[in-house]
């Protein structure tokens, strides 16, 4: 196992390390402008909006 130190905001990054456990061909190695083949950028977790209804009474 290999030790990557990353601080990108990719999908394979967790607490400053690459879990990234396998690699395979890339066909665009650095279409993102990060020095790794493999990056792939995180996407933003939707928000929840609060609800605008009232909850129901509990009698």
């Amino acid at each position: 196992m290999t030790n990557i130190n990353c601080s990108a905001k990719c999908n394979y990054e967790q607490n400053g390390k690459c879990t990234l456990n396998h690699v395979g061909v890339t066909s665009d190695v650095m279409g993102y402008g990060t020095d790794c083949a493999y990056y792939t950028p995180k996407k933003e977790k939707e928000k929840v909006k609060p609800s605008s209804q009232t909850p129901p009474k509990i009698q």
